[in-house]
């Protein structure tokens, strides 16, 4: 009996954890992503913000890719921690897959 209830709480954990809204934004940025010591400062930055998932920074393209829990937090409130620390982010809107 103490197995069925193990095994139904880690199903409810398994449930509760794959039901997160892992979402994804694309932002530019100025002044310019320009050195290693640049990619350092935003990760520390954002790597404190509530549902953060995933960094990722391209110096060659100047982008900031960032995975995030969409019910912790919003692309409005990351770019707000960008600004904290004197870059200016701008959302890159993808178009909308079309649903088959």
């Amino acid at each position: 009996m103490k197995k069925l209830g193990l095994l139904l709480i880690s199903f409810v954990a398994f449930l509760s954890v794959a039901a997160k809204d892992i979402q994804t934004v694309t932002f530019t940025v100025q002044p310019v992503i320009r050195c290693e010591n640049c990619e350092a400062k935003i990760k520390n930055q954002l790597k404190f913000e509530k549902g953060i998932k995933a960094i990722g920074i391209s110096r060659e393209r100047q982008l900031i890719v960032l995975k995030y829990d969409a019910e912790k937090t919003t692309p409005q409130k990351l770019a707000e921690s960008l600004k904290e620390i004197g870059y200016k982010a701008t959302e890159i809107k993808t178009p909308e897959k079309k649903q088959q």
